[in-house]
């Protein structure tokens, strides 16, 4: 039954995430506890009532899901963790605090904190946070901004201001730069959390300054912009951030805002054109239509009511949100003038996005109806339709060029420096109208995010590489998070990378390097094994990598095609022993997990790809024209040529030129560049969780919650925190922040003693701190209660310093002791090194001597007289031809040799080919032998069996012939006793008739 219900690892996710060494032995009647619940995979609670022989343990549960109140259960022993009292109303603000440490545990304080609207919680310096899907009063704003600045983490309820004064402070403390990740699913809440932390940024650096206020305005107003033009409602999230974004405040050495800047990855250009069914395309197209007057709607040929293809392609709507658009039309408005756009040119935007929407009106087949008949689908374009003379109206652009690009195409002539025009087919104009719309939208966010980024260095004009070397910044990285859709393409695999890269980053950064801090530091650690990410990097790289050869063949010659690229990618993939535990082909057949209404795709048409966070299946239609950034030149021409400015200066002259250009290349070297720019960072984390996957306030589904606890690796985190130390200072700070809180004389002592004094002056318990080889280590929580007696200046009692001081003089007592035995000992290790050394001097002694002579030798034999070097020398070529010939002769014997050995092997080799046919022949000769007699014997065999068949048939004859006599005997022995019995009748009769 458990293996059935827990089909998705819940089981081992379970026990490999009971993290506080929970056993057996520990468990006693009484306990409270909790155990898998095997209708949702999470846990029920409840209190163990015996302990079994077998491993087991009776628990009786409470009223819970999927159990009824005092259901008794027999529950294997490894499957039972021990929770606290869920009758106590206080939960831990930090989950390391927890009084027992597992995922149970975890999952019900974040819990019961959703209940009770306090949605923040850490894990040591990390943040989660659980999206509430409501507003939360006094939860935000100027108080509570001011309330936070200058606490110390721990000192106020958990919160991202807390966070944010803490990434302030450091920089303003250390000038290091600063880094918040804010990361989570679609939905979590991050784009939230993101402005609530520039939020907090802006205020924590307010002064006076015109320059501050400024760019504080400027920063804040930024965000609705990005929000109109790169996001959109999905499934999942109502307010879905379509593009990843890296936000930089830069500070001075005061602490003031200066600058910023904003970096956006990898827009989804092709939401554009299509989208899902209950879903819309970016928010700034339904804006405009429910924030224009109806006026201004009449001249760019729009109206509010009509359901136009661009912003309804799915089969259903999103209604109800026409006064919302309204509203933050009018704010978008307000923020574009604020960076410095005048009325000119938003309403030269607001043209283009009528313009757009009028292209997409453009009648042309869907991809569903196009796949349904390939007559349709290669039938020409015939294009005759007001969108068409709005579009280029509102544009800029000719109306006979706009038709004749869309409806014919030119091909070159071979052998010809000339050019013929033919029709396009539906497939082709559908592409080229929507790589067109595609292309504006993308080059008109980007021109936006321009604008943004222009105006604050219109605030403060300074170079680019200048500013980042004088002022240091802090970044808020708010980027897509991790999806799985009913239908997953290529942007949903490059926002999923972009999430393994994130998580191997927070592993790799922040467990990996807290684990190797401890063994560097000298203090005793237990390695703790972490989930790695990067077997799935690379095997998403090398899909890039053959996505790019099959689209440059794509483009170059046209004989590449999306299937050909999946089955390559697919082959690859399981060439190799790792990348096919992360890559495999689709099932055949519709499998049971796949969502009603979507057909999975054919082997050559997708990939199922094991991510962290989950099994996601992608379809790769459309992958190598997706991959393709450039446009075709007569697209670009247009573009270029238009009348309208802001529609010209989208143009892009050279990218008509290439034939090629990689998107998936530029998006892998953007997070190359990221990850670069967080290593230089002091990187601050943010996990968001959804509570529900309905966007329900005041709803809590422990499945999904504890799905994404388990997913982002925030069980090893507190296993890490709480085992380890979260909070750590070199000897010099901790010297330096805290000399104040013991007397003078302790200053004198090495730091330490003074660091060990301070830590038994203020009673920290010693299994909450530690010293390594130059830093102190503490658990959480202990640093501040060192900042708070700071703060306080509380003075430990004259009692304990002299307690403290009466240890020292005992430590040093124990020093001199053992200098003193070291001193005994010292000439005893003295000496054993003066015989070694005697040793030496004596062996070096030795060899000096044994070189003299030889060099003697040398000279003596130099000496001889040239005769004698004459005959020397001709002995030595006597020797030498000698030596010569005997090599010759050697070789010639050791040919010869090697050629009889060979005849000797060969006459060897064929004796036992011989010896082995006879073998065989013998062999054949006693089978036939064998068989024979085997014939033979069957045959006598067969023989006896038919004379001794016939024997018995004879014999069986003989008895039914003497049966039949006997038979025949007895029938006339019957007849004769009737005869004489007639006889007899008839002599009696006669005598009676004569008397």
């Amino acid at each position: 039954e458990h293996e059935a219900v827990f089909s998705r690892g819940w089981v081992s996710a379970w026990q490999q995430n009971r993290i506080d060494g929970e056993t057996m032995g520990r468990l006693s009647p009484g306990d409270l506890v909790f155990v898998p619940c095997p209708h949702d995979a999470t846990f029920l609670p409840g209190h163990v009532v015996d302990i079994g022989a077998d491993d087991t343990v009776g628990v009786e549960l409470g009223l819970g899901a999927g159990a009824s109140e005092g259901e008794h259960r027999q529950v294997p022993h490894q499957e039972v963790c021990l929770r606290f009292d869920l009758t106590d109303s206080s939960t831990m603000q930090d989950n390391t605090s927890l009084m027992h440490m597992n995922a149970a545990t975890i999952l019900e304080n974040l819990k019961l904190r959703h209940c009770r609207d306090e949605i923040y919680t850490y894990t040591a310096s990390v943040l989660l946070a659980v999206n509430p899907y409501k507003e939360i009063r006094g939860l935000y704003g100027q108080d509570q901004c001011a309330r936070y600045r200058g606490k110390h983490i721990g000192a106020l309820p958990p919160h991202p201001y807390a966070l944010s004064d803490t990434a302030y402070r450091t920089l303003v403390r250390e000038r290091k730069n600063q880094a918040l990740l804010i990361s989570g699913e679609s939905g979590a809440g991050k784009t939230e959390t993101a402005k609530i932390v520039m939020e907090f940024l802006s205020y924590a650096s307010g002064t006076a300054t015109d320059l501050t206020s400024r760019i504080q305005a400027r920063v804040l107003q930024a965000q609705p912009i990005l929000e109109s033009f790169g996001n959109a409602v999905t499934m999942r999230n109502s307010n879905s951030s379509r593009f990843g974004k890296y936000n930089r405040l830069f500070f001075d050495e005061a602490g003031a805002l200066v600058a910023a800047d904003i970096t956006t990855y990898l827009l989804e250009s092709s939401r554009v054109v299509v989208h899902g069914d209950r879903e819309r395309t970016y928010h700034c197209f339904y804006e405009m239509l429910a924030g224009l007057g109806d006026e201004r709607l009449h001249e760019l040929r729009l109206e509010r009511r009509r359901a136009y293809r661009l912003m309804s392609c799915g089969q259903g709507c999103v209604e109800g949100v026409e006064e919302r658009d309204a509203r933050n039309f009018k704010r978008l408005c307000e923020a574009l003038g604020t960076i410095g756009l005048d009325g000119d040119a938003i309403d030269g935007m607001i043209e283009v996005l009528a313009g757009l929407v009028h292209l997409g009106n453009i009648p042309v087949d869907d991809d569903a109806s196009a796949q349904a008949s390939k007559e349709d689908e290669s039938r020409t374009v015939d294009v005759h339709d007001d969108h068409v003379e709005n579009a280029a109206r509102l544009l800029g652009m000719d109306a006979d060029a706009l038709c004749g690009m869309l409806k014919r195409k030119k091909v070159a002539v071979p052998g010809r420096n000339s050019f013929h025009e033919v029709p396009r087919t539906q497939s082709q104009f559908r592409q080229i109208l929507h790589s067109l719309i595609k292309a504006l939208y993308k080059r008109l966010f980007n021109r936006t995010v321009e604008h943004i980024n222009g105006s604050f260095c219109e605030i403060r004009p300074r170079d680019a590489k200048n500013r980042e070397g004088i002022e240091n910044h802090i970044g808020i990285l708010d980027i897509y998070g991790f999806e799985r859709l009913q239908r997953n393409s290529f942007e949903q695999l490059c926002i999923n990378l972009a999430n393994e890269r994130l998580q191997h980053y927070f592993v790799e950064n922040v467990l990996v390097a807290e684990q190797a801090l401890y063994k560097r530091e000298g203090l005793p650690w237990a390695g703790l094994t972490l989930p790695d990410s990067q077997p799935v990097v690379n095997c998403i790289t090398q899909v890039f990598r053959t996505l790019d050869e099959y689209s440059q063949l794509a483009n170059s010659r046209g004989s590449a095609s999306d299937e050909q690229f999946c089955l390559k990618a697919t082959d690859d993939a399981a060439k190799d022993p790792l990348r096919k535990e992360v890559l495999r082909q689709p099932r055949g057949g519709r499998r049971a997990s796949a969502a009603p209404g979507v057909t999975p795709p054919a082997l050559n048409q997708g990939f199922i790809i094991k991510h962290y966070a989950g099994t996601v299946e992608y379809n790769t239609k459309g992958w190598l024209d997706k991959n393709n950034d450039r446009l075709l030149p007569e697209c670009e021409r247009l573009i270029c040529e238009s009348s309208c400015p802001l529609v010209s200066s989208l143009g892009e002259p050279d990218q008509g030129k290439m034939s090629f250009k990689s998107i998936s290349k530029r998006y892998v070297q953007d997070l190359e560049g990221l990850l670069k720019t967080l290593a230089t960072c002091n990187v601050h984390y943010i996990r968001c969780f959804k509570p529900n996957e309905e966007q329900r306030p005041n709803a809590f589904q422990p499945r999904l919650v504890l799905d994404q606890i388990v997913q982002c690796g925030t069980i090893e985190l507190v296993k890490v925190m709480h085992d380890g130390y979260p909070n750590r200072c070199s000897f010099d700070e901790i010297s330096m922040r805290f000399c104040s809180l013991l007397p003078e004389s302790f200053q004198h002592y090495g730091m330490r003693t003074f660091i060990e004094a301070l830590m038994l002056a203020y009673d920290v318990p010693q299994e909450h701190w530690a010293l390594g080889m130059s830093r102190l280590f503490l658990k959480a929580g202990q640093l501040k209660a060192l900042e708070d007696m700071r703060t306080e200046g509380a003075q430990p009692k004259a009692e304990k310093l002299a307690s403290i001081v009466a240890g020292i003089v005992r430590k040093r007592w124990s020093r001199a002791g053992h200098a003193v035995l070291l001193c005994n000992y010292l000439p005893k290790f003295l000496q054993q090194i003066y015989e070694r050394r005697a040793r030496r001097l004596a062996a070096r002694r030795r060899f000096r001597s044994a070189f003299r002579a030889v060099q003697f030798v040398l000279a003596v034999a130099a000496s001889i007289s040239e005769k004698r070097k004459v005959r020397l020398a001709k002995a030595f070529r006597v020797a030498s031809l000698l030596y010569v010939r005997t090599g010759r002769w050697l070789a010639s014997t050791r040919k010869r040799l090697a050629v009889a050995l060979q005849q000797q092997r060969e006459e060897e080799e064929r004796r036992r080919a011989e010896e082995e046919r006879r073998h065989e022949e013998e062999r054949q000769r006693r089978a036939e032998e064998e068989r024979l007699r085997w014939e033979e014997e069957d045959r006598l065999r067969r023989e006896e069996e038919g004379r001794q068949r016939r024997l018995r048939e004879e014999e069986e004859r003989e008895r039914l012939e003497q049966e039949r006599k006997r038979l025949e005997e007895e029938r006339l022995r019957r007849e004769e006793e009737i005869r004489r019995e007639e006889e007899r009748r008839r002599l009696e009769d006669r005598q009676r008739e004569e008397e």
